[in-house]
Protein backbone atom coordinates (compact mmCIF):
# COMPACT_ATOMS: atom_id res chain seq x y z
CA UNK A 1 0.00 0.00 0.00
CA UNK A 2 1.36 3.47 -0.75
CA UNK A 3 2.70 5.69 1.98
CA UNK A 4 -0.22 8.06 1.74
CA UNK A 5 -2.48 5.25 2.88
CA UNK A 6 -0.19 3.34 5.15
CA UNK A 7 -0.30 6.00 7.82
CA UNK A 8 -4.05 5.55 8.30
CA UNK A 9 -3.81 1.76 8.60
CA UNK A 10 -1.30 1.49 11.45
CA UNK A 11 -2.51 -0.55 14.47
CA UNK A 12 -4.22 1.41 17.20
CA UNK A 13 -2.68 0.81 20.64
CA UNK A 14 -4.73 -0.72 23.41
CA UNK A 15 -6.67 1.57 25.70
CA UNK A 16 -4.32 3.67 27.75
CA UNK A 17 -1.38 1.54 26.61
CA UNK A 18 -1.90 -0.74 29.64
CA UNK A 19 -2.41 -3.77 27.41
CA UNK A 20 1.21 -3.58 26.26
CA UNK A 21 2.58 -4.15 29.80
CA UNK A 22 3.87 -7.53 30.91
CA UNK A 23 1.97 -9.37 33.68
CA UNK A 24 4.70 -8.50 36.17
CA UNK A 25 4.48 -4.82 35.25
CA UNK A 26 0.69 -4.88 35.50
CA UNK A 27 0.89 -6.41 38.99
CA UNK A 28 3.48 -3.82 40.02
CA UNK A 29 1.23 -0.98 38.84
CA UNK A 30 -1.74 -2.54 40.63
CA UNK A 31 0.27 -2.89 43.84
CA UNK A 32 1.41 0.70 43.63
CA UNK A 33 -2.16 1.95 43.20
CA UNK A 34 -3.51 0.13 46.26
CA UNK A 35 -0.50 1.10 48.37
CA UNK A 36 -1.17 4.71 47.39
CA UNK A 37 -4.80 4.33 48.52
CA UNK A 38 -3.62 2.85 51.84
CA UNK A 39 -1.14 5.68 52.30
CA UNK A 40 -3.87 8.26 51.67
CA UNK A 41 -6.15 6.69 54.28
CA UNK A 42 -3.30 6.41 56.78
CA UNK A 43 -2.41 10.07 56.29
CA UNK A 44 -6.05 11.03 56.87
CA UNK A 45 -6.24 9.06 60.13
CA UNK A 46 -2.95 10.51 61.32
CA UNK A 47 -3.90 14.09 60.36
CA UNK A 48 -7.15 13.84 62.35
CA UNK A 49 -5.16 12.78 65.42
CA UNK A 50 -7.04 9.54 65.81
CA UNK A 51 -3.89 7.40 66.21
CA UNK A 52 -0.12 7.53 65.72
CA UNK A 53 1.34 7.05 62.25
CA UNK A 54 2.45 3.45 62.82
CA UNK A 55 -1.04 2.44 63.87
CA UNK A 56 -2.68 4.38 61.04
CA UNK A 57 -0.37 2.76 58.48
CA UNK A 58 -0.99 -0.73 59.89
CA UNK A 59 -4.76 -0.25 59.87
CA UNK A 60 -4.75 1.12 56.30
CA UNK A 61 -2.64 -1.80 55.06
CA UNK A 62 -4.96 -4.31 56.70
CA UNK A 63 -7.96 -2.67 55.05
CA UNK A 64 -6.59 -2.05 51.52
CA UNK A 65 -3.57 -4.28 50.86
CA UNK A 66 -5.77 -7.41 50.39
CA UNK A 67 -7.24 -5.75 47.30
CA UNK A 68 -3.89 -6.28 45.60
CA UNK A 69 -4.75 -9.97 45.47
CA UNK A 70 -8.51 -9.63 45.05
CA UNK A 71 -8.50 -7.07 42.20
CA UNK A 72 -7.14 -9.42 39.46
CA UNK A 73 -9.91 -11.90 40.26
CA UNK A 74 -12.55 -9.14 40.10
CA UNK A 75 -11.26 -7.87 36.75
CA UNK A 76 -11.12 -11.40 35.35
CA UNK A 77 -14.73 -12.02 36.41
CA UNK A 78 -15.81 -8.69 34.92
CA UNK A 79 -14.30 -9.68 31.57
CA UNK A 80 -15.88 -13.11 31.63
CA UNK A 81 -19.28 -11.87 32.75
CA UNK A 82 -19.88 -8.41 31.25
CA UNK A 83 -23.02 -6.55 32.24
CA UNK A 84 -24.70 -6.02 28.88
CA UNK A 85 -28.32 -5.78 27.75
CA UNK A 86 -28.36 -9.46 26.82
CA UNK A 87 -26.39 -10.82 29.79
CA UNK A 88 -27.18 -8.62 32.79
CA UNK A 89 -29.81 -10.98 34.22
CA UNK A 90 -27.13 -13.63 34.62
CA UNK A 91 -24.14 -11.37 35.28
CA UNK A 92 -25.57 -9.11 37.99
CA UNK A 93 -26.48 -11.91 40.49
CA UNK A 94 -23.05 -13.50 40.00
CA UNK A 95 -21.32 -10.17 40.62
CA UNK A 96 -23.44 -9.59 43.72
CA UNK A 97 -22.31 -12.96 45.01
CA UNK A 98 -18.75 -12.13 44.00
CA UNK A 99 -18.80 -8.87 45.98
CA UNK A 100 -19.96 -10.71 49.11
CA UNK A 101 -17.34 -13.43 48.63
CA UNK A 102 -14.70 -10.72 48.29
CA UNK A 103 -15.76 -9.26 51.66
CA UNK A 104 -15.67 -12.67 53.34
CA UNK A 105 -12.31 -13.56 51.76
CA UNK A 106 -10.66 -10.30 52.83
CA UNK A 107 -12.02 -10.56 56.37
CA UNK A 108 -10.95 -14.20 56.68
CA UNK A 109 -7.50 -13.46 55.29
CA UNK A 110 -6.79 -10.49 57.54
CA UNK A 111 -8.06 -12.37 60.61
CA UNK A 112 -5.82 -15.31 59.75
CA UNK A 113 -2.78 -13.03 59.44
CA UNK A 114 -3.59 -10.78 62.45
CA UNK A 115 -6.00 -12.57 64.82
CA UNK A 116 -6.01 -9.70 67.32
CA UNK A 117 -5.77 -6.52 65.31
CA UNK A 118 -6.59 -4.39 68.34
CA UNK A 119 -3.09 -5.13 69.67
CA UNK A 120 -1.72 -3.03 66.83
CA UNK A 121 -3.38 0.07 68.22
CA UNK A 122 -2.09 0.81 71.74
CA UNK A 123 -4.13 3.13 73.90
CA UNK A 124 -2.91 6.76 74.03
CA UNK A 125 -0.63 7.63 76.95
CA UNK A 126 -1.57 10.00 79.79
CA UNK A 127 -5.22 9.39 79.25
CA UNK A 128 -7.38 9.27 82.42
CA UNK A 129 -9.31 6.08 82.92
CA UNK A 130 -12.89 6.23 81.72
CA UNK A 131 -15.63 6.60 84.32
CA UNK A 132 -17.29 3.40 85.43
CA UNK A 133 -20.42 2.45 83.53
CA UNK A 134 -22.67 -0.47 83.12
CA UNK A 135 -21.10 -3.25 81.09
CA UNK A 136 -22.92 -4.20 77.87
CA UNK A 137 -24.06 -7.76 77.53
CA UNK A 138 -21.26 -9.96 76.22
CA UNK A 139 -21.23 -10.66 72.49
CA UNK A 140 -20.84 -14.13 71.10
CA UNK A 141 -18.23 -14.89 68.46
CA UNK A 142 -20.92 -15.06 65.76
CA UNK A 143 -22.28 -11.61 66.63
CA UNK A 144 -18.84 -9.96 66.51
CA UNK A 145 -17.92 -11.67 63.20
CA UNK A 146 -21.22 -10.60 61.65
CA UNK A 147 -20.64 -7.01 62.75
CA UNK A 148 -17.17 -6.96 61.25
CA UNK A 149 -18.48 -8.36 57.95
CA UNK A 150 -21.20 -5.71 57.80
CA UNK A 151 -18.64 -3.00 58.53
CA UNK A 152 -16.38 -4.22 55.74
CA UNK A 153 -19.27 -4.73 53.30
CA UNK A 154 -20.29 -1.11 53.72
CA UNK A 155 -17.01 -0.07 52.08
CA UNK A 156 -15.85 -3.10 50.09
CA UNK A 157 -19.01 -3.81 48.12
CA UNK A 158 -18.93 -0.34 46.48
CA UNK A 159 -15.22 -0.82 45.82
CA UNK A 160 -15.96 -4.12 44.08
CA UNK A 161 -18.56 -2.49 41.82
CA UNK A 162 -16.20 0.40 41.08
CA UNK A 163 -13.66 -2.12 39.82
CA UNK A 164 -16.33 -3.81 37.69
CA UNK A 165 -17.37 -0.45 36.25
CA UNK A 166 -13.74 0.42 35.51
CA UNK A 167 -13.20 -2.89 33.74
CA UNK A 168 -16.30 -2.26 31.62
CA UNK A 169 -15.14 1.27 30.78
CA UNK A 170 -11.72 0.02 29.64
CA UNK A 171 -13.32 -2.78 27.60
CA UNK A 172 -15.70 -0.31 25.97
CA UNK A 173 -12.82 2.01 25.09
CA UNK A 174 -10.85 -0.85 23.57
CA UNK A 175 -13.85 -1.91 21.50
CA UNK A 176 -14.28 1.67 20.30
CA UNK A 177 -10.62 1.89 19.33
CA UNK A 178 -10.84 -1.45 17.56
CA UNK A 179 -13.92 -0.29 15.63
CA UNK A 180 -12.09 2.91 14.72
CA UNK A 181 -9.05 0.92 13.60
CA UNK A 182 -11.21 -1.34 11.43
CA UNK A 183 -13.01 1.69 9.98
CA UNK A 184 -9.67 3.28 9.10
CA UNK A 185 -8.51 0.05 7.47
CA UNK A 186 -11.76 -0.23 5.53
CA UNK A 187 -11.44 3.39 4.42
CA UNK A 188 -7.85 2.80 3.33
CA UNK A 189 -8.82 -0.33 1.38
CA UNK A 190 -11.73 1.55 -0.20
CA UNK A 191 -9.42 4.36 -1.27
CA UNK A 192 -6.97 1.79 -2.61
CA UNK A 193 -9.67 0.06 -4.63
CA UNK A 194 -10.99 3.38 -5.90
CA UNK A 195 -7.57 4.55 -7.03
CA UNK A 196 -6.91 1.21 -8.71
CA UNK A 197 -10.22 1.45 -10.55
CA UNK A 198 -9.47 4.99 -11.68
CA UNK A 199 -6.04 4.02 -12.95
CA UNK A 200 -7.42 0.93 -14.69
CA UNK A 201 -9.95 3.16 -16.43
CA UNK A 202 -7.19 5.58 -17.43
CA UNK A 203 -4.77 3.10 -19.01
CA UNK A 204 -7.26 1.58 -21.53
CA UNK A 205 -8.29 5.11 -22.46
CA UNK A 206 -4.69 6.00 -23.30
CA UNK A 207 -4.10 2.70 -25.09
CA UNK A 208 -7.26 3.06 -27.20
CA UNK A 209 -6.23 6.46 -28.49
CA UNK A 210 -2.66 5.34 -29.21
CA UNK A 211 -3.83 2.27 -31.12
CA UNK A 212 -6.10 4.49 -33.20
CA UNK A 213 -3.01 6.52 -34.08
CA UNK A 214 -1.15 3.40 -35.19
CA UNK A 215 -4.16 2.15 -37.14
CA UNK A 216 -4.20 5.34 -39.21
CA UNK A 217 -0.47 5.08 -39.88
CA UNK A 218 -0.58 1.47 -41.10
CA UNK A 219 -2.02 2.51 -44.47
CA UNK A 220 -0.55 6.00 -44.79
CA UNK A 221 2.98 5.47 -43.50
CA UNK A 222 3.94 1.84 -42.66
CA UNK A 223 7.47 2.79 -41.60
CA UNK A 224 6.13 5.35 -39.16
CA UNK A 225 3.61 2.78 -37.92
CA UNK A 226 6.43 0.32 -37.21
CA UNK A 227 8.44 2.97 -35.38
CA UNK A 228 5.36 3.96 -33.43
CA UNK A 229 4.70 0.35 -32.41
CA UNK A 230 8.25 0.14 -31.11
CA UNK A 231 7.78 3.38 -29.19
CA UNK A 232 4.45 2.11 -27.86
CA UNK A 233 6.04 -1.09 -26.56
CA UNK A 234 8.59 0.97 -24.65
CA UNK A 235 5.83 3.20 -23.39
CA UNK A 236 3.75 0.27 -22.17
CA UNK A 237 6.78 -1.27 -20.49
CA UNK A 238 7.27 1.97 -18.59
CA UNK A 239 3.55 2.15 -17.74
CA UNK A 240 3.48 -1.40 -16.39
CA UNK A 241 6.53 -0.72 -14.26
CA UNK A 242 4.93 2.46 -12.95
CA UNK A 243 1.88 0.50 -11.76
CA UNK A 244 3.95 -0.71 -8.81
CA UNK A 245 4.22 2.81 -7.43
CA UNK A 246 1.54 5.32 -6.60
CA UNK A 247 3.98 8.22 -6.84
CA UNK A 248 7.09 8.65 -8.99
CA UNK A 249 9.65 11.44 -9.45
CA UNK A 250 8.53 14.14 -11.86
CA UNK A 251 11.65 13.38 -13.93
CA UNK A 252 10.33 9.88 -14.64
CA UNK A 253 6.88 11.22 -15.49
CA UNK A 254 8.42 13.71 -17.93
CA UNK A 255 10.23 10.91 -19.80
CA UNK A 256 6.91 9.07 -20.12
CA UNK A 257 5.21 12.17 -21.53
CA UNK A 258 8.05 12.74 -24.00
CA UNK A 259 7.63 9.20 -25.35
CA UNK A 260 3.91 9.77 -25.71
CA UNK A 261 4.44 13.12 -27.46
CA UNK A 262 6.88 11.45 -29.87
CA UNK A 263 4.15 8.99 -30.88
CA UNK A 264 1.67 11.81 -31.45
CA UNK A 265 4.20 13.78 -33.50
CA UNK A 266 4.35 10.86 -35.91
CA UNK A 267 0.58 10.83 -36.20
CA UNK A 268 0.28 14.55 -36.82
CA UNK A 269 3.30 14.76 -39.16
CA UNK A 270 5.32 16.97 -36.81
CA UNK A 271 2.48 19.46 -36.63
CA UNK A 272 2.76 19.47 -32.84
CA UNK A 273 5.64 19.81 -30.41
CA UNK A 274 6.17 19.59 -26.67
CA UNK A 275 8.05 22.37 -24.90
CA UNK A 276 9.34 21.71 -21.39
CA UNK A 277 10.17 24.39 -18.82
CA UNK A 278 10.93 22.52 -15.61
CA UNK A 279 12.89 23.88 -12.66
CA UNK A 280 15.71 21.59 -11.50
CA UNK A 281 14.34 21.30 -7.95
CA UNK A 282 10.94 20.31 -9.34
CA UNK A 283 12.30 17.28 -11.19
CA UNK A 284 12.86 15.43 -7.89
CA UNK A 285 9.33 16.06 -6.59
CA UNK A 286 6.87 13.21 -6.20
CA UNK A 287 3.82 13.21 -8.47
CA UNK A 288 1.10 10.59 -9.03
CA UNK A 289 1.90 8.00 -11.67
CA UNK A 290 0.51 8.85 -15.13
CA UNK A 291 -0.54 12.31 -13.96
CA UNK A 292 0.66 14.34 -16.94
CA UNK A 293 -0.02 12.04 -19.90
CA UNK A 294 -3.85 12.41 -19.96
CA UNK A 295 -3.51 16.19 -19.68
CA UNK A 296 -1.02 16.37 -22.52
CA UNK A 297 -3.32 14.06 -24.49
CA UNK A 298 -6.23 16.45 -23.94
CA UNK A 299 -4.12 19.40 -25.07
CA UNK A 300 -3.14 17.60 -28.28
CA UNK A 301 -6.47 16.03 -29.20
CA UNK A 302 -8.80 18.84 -28.15
CA UNK A 303 -6.53 21.86 -28.44
CA UNK A 304 -4.21 21.25 -31.38
CA UNK A 305 -5.63 18.51 -33.59
CA UNK A 306 -8.80 20.43 -34.64
CA UNK A 307 -6.66 23.13 -36.27
CA UNK A 308 -4.50 22.82 -39.38
CA UNK A 309 -1.60 24.98 -38.24
CA UNK A 310 1.35 23.80 -36.14
CA UNK A 311 0.83 24.02 -32.41
CA UNK A 312 2.73 23.71 -29.19
CA UNK A 313 2.06 22.10 -25.82
CA UNK A 314 3.84 23.75 -22.91
CA UNK A 315 4.63 21.78 -19.79
CA UNK A 316 5.92 23.90 -16.92
CA UNK A 317 6.89 22.88 -13.39
CA UNK A 318 8.17 24.99 -10.50
CA UNK A 319 8.50 24.79 -6.73
CA UNK A 320 6.84 27.66 -4.87
CA UNK A 321 7.45 27.44 -1.14
CA UNK A 322 6.34 23.97 -0.09
CA UNK A 323 4.13 23.53 -3.15
CA UNK A 324 4.77 21.99 -6.55
CA UNK A 325 3.04 23.85 -9.38
CA UNK A 326 2.45 22.11 -12.71
CA UNK A 327 0.91 23.68 -15.80
CA UNK A 328 -0.01 22.18 -19.16
CA UNK A 329 -1.04 24.75 -21.78
CA UNK A 330 -1.55 24.70 -25.54
CA UNK A 331 -1.67 27.21 -28.35
CA UNK A 332 -4.82 25.87 -29.94
CA UNK A 333 -8.28 27.41 -29.93
CA UNK A 334 -9.65 24.29 -28.25
CA UNK A 335 -13.26 23.39 -27.71
CA UNK A 336 -14.11 26.61 -25.90
CA UNK A 337 -13.10 29.32 -28.31
CA UNK A 338 -14.62 32.44 -26.78
CA UNK A 339 -13.64 35.82 -25.45
CA UNK A 340 -12.37 34.51 -22.12
CA UNK A 341 -9.23 36.53 -21.29
CA UNK A 342 -5.91 34.87 -20.46
CA UNK A 343 -6.05 33.50 -16.93
CA UNK A 344 -9.85 33.49 -16.88
CA UNK A 345 -11.59 30.42 -15.53
CA UNK A 346 -13.16 28.00 -17.99
CA UNK A 347 -16.13 25.72 -17.48
CA UNK A 348 -16.92 22.80 -19.74
CA UNK A 349 -17.83 19.14 -19.49
CA UNK A 350 -14.75 17.20 -18.42
CA UNK A 351 -13.73 14.04 -20.21
CA UNK A 352 -12.38 10.78 -18.84
CA UNK A 353 -8.75 11.88 -18.52
CA UNK A 354 -9.46 15.17 -16.76
CA UNK A 355 -12.15 13.81 -14.43
CA UNK A 356 -9.96 10.85 -13.46
CA UNK A 357 -7.03 13.15 -12.77
CA UNK A 358 -9.18 15.31 -10.52
CA UNK A 359 -10.51 12.26 -8.67
CA UNK A 360 -7.03 10.76 -8.19
CA UNK A 361 -5.64 14.00 -6.81
CA UNK A 362 -8.53 14.33 -4.37
CA UNK A 363 -8.12 10.73 -3.20
CA UNK A 364 -4.36 11.07 -2.72
CA UNK A 365 -4.03 14.56 -1.25
CA UNK A 366 -7.49 15.63 -0.09
CA UNK A 367 -7.82 19.41 0.20
CA UNK A 368 -4.05 19.92 -0.07
CA UNK A 369 -4.26 19.87 -3.88
CA UNK A 370 -5.97 21.95 -6.54
CA UNK A 371 -6.71 21.61 -10.24
CA UNK A 372 -7.95 24.62 -12.20
CA UNK A 373 -8.64 25.30 -15.87
CA UNK A 374 -8.03 28.74 -17.32
CA UNK A 375 -7.55 30.40 -20.67
CA UNK A 376 -3.85 30.08 -21.46
CA UNK A 377 -1.72 33.08 -22.36
CA UNK A 378 -0.77 31.14 -25.49
CA UNK A 379 -4.41 31.15 -26.60
CA UNK A 380 -5.58 27.65 -25.71
CA UNK A 381 -6.47 25.96 -22.42
CA UNK A 382 -4.19 25.83 -19.40
CA UNK A 383 -4.52 23.18 -16.68
CA UNK A 384 -2.79 24.18 -13.45
CA UNK A 385 -2.14 21.67 -10.67
CA UNK A 386 -0.71 22.40 -7.23
CA UNK A 387 0.47 19.63 -4.91
CA UNK A 388 2.37 19.47 -1.63
CA UNK A 389 6.07 19.22 -2.49
CA UNK A 390 7.72 16.06 -1.19
CA UNK A 391 10.16 13.43 -2.37
CA UNK A 392 8.93 10.01 -3.50
CA UNK A 393 9.12 7.24 -0.95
Amino acid sequence: MPDVLQSSSEPVPAAGGFGRFSPVMKFAVLTGCWLAVAAAFAAQLYALGLMPWSSAAALALLDWAPWIVVTPAVLWLARRLPIAPRTWMRSVPIHLLGSLLAVVAIEAGTRALVPHRELLFPAPRHQPPPPPRALPPPEGPFDSAWARLLERARIYVPVYWMLVAGAHAVAHQRRSLERERRALLAEAHLAEARLAALQAQLNPHFLFNTLNTIAQLVYDNPAAAEATITSLSELLRTALDAQRHREVPLEQELRFVERYAAIQKVRFSDRIDLCLAVAPEARRAAVPTLLLQPLVENAILHGLSPGRTPGLVFLRAAVIGDRLRLEIADTGAGRDRDATPAGGALAFREGVGLSNTRARLAALYGDRQSLTLTRAAEGGVAVRIELPWHLPA
